[in-house]
């Protein structure tokens, strides 16, 4: 439950497991090369602070699936749908801006696209356990990025974020390693799941 008394459907602070496959497909690094030398330091020792100091966040509430129109017709289309908000949390987000501005470009881009991979696995986790086959989100397909701001607002009105989360005046959120995400959810799916 939330705060306000309106259930969560999932909600999480565990940080996931990142496998090597998504992380090198964030990195844009060929899936089938290892990391080696200077770039297998670099993957561990962003997995290693991320482990330390990052700080996920997740969580699932009901919504109306007919409610957004801009959402794909499928969606629209499906028995009961959740919105789905995740992120990798505004520490990553800082120290990579950190790194940044103490000229360690390599530290920080690893360290920024592991927070990615986080964000990914937050928003599969979701899925998997509540049962969902697809998502769609603003800036995909025909949803313009602006509708960020309706998501937001929409949960926000049932329920407080376990994280930090704001959008921007162009509809991108901040921290940028976050998602919010409209899924499908079978009409039997009502229990919440949380982690630590």
């Amino acid at each position: 439950m939330s705060s306000r008394g309106a259930p969560l459907l999932w909600e999480t602070r565990a940080v996931p497991e990142v496998t090597d496959e998504a992380f090198k497909r964030f990195l844009k690094f060929p899936p089938t090369r290892d990391f080696a030398g200077p770039m297998a330091e670099a993957a561990a020792e962003a997995r290693a602070w991320y482990a330390s100091y990052g700080r996920p966040w997740g969580a699932a509430i009901a919504t109306d699936p007919v409610r957004w129109p801009a959402a794909c017709a499928e969606l629209r289309a499906a028995p009961a749908a959740a919105l789905i908000a995740v992120g990798a949390g505004t520490e990553v987000a800082d120290e990579a801006a950190a790194r940044w501005t103490r000229d360690e470009p390599d530290r920080a881009y690893f360290l920024d696209r592991f927070a990615a991979a986080v964000t990914e696995a937050l928003l599969a986790e979701a899925k998997r356990t509540l049962g969902a086959t697809f998502h769609d989100c603003p800036g995909f397909w025909d949803w313009p990025i602006t509708g960020n701001r309706d998501l937001l607002a929409a949960f926000t009105a049932i329920a407080p974020l376990p994280g930090p989360l704001e959008v921007l005046d162009s509809g991108m959120l901040r921290p940028k390693t976050s998602q919010l995400a409209l899924c499908d959810r079978p009409a039997t799916s009502a229990g919440a799941s949380r982690d630590a």
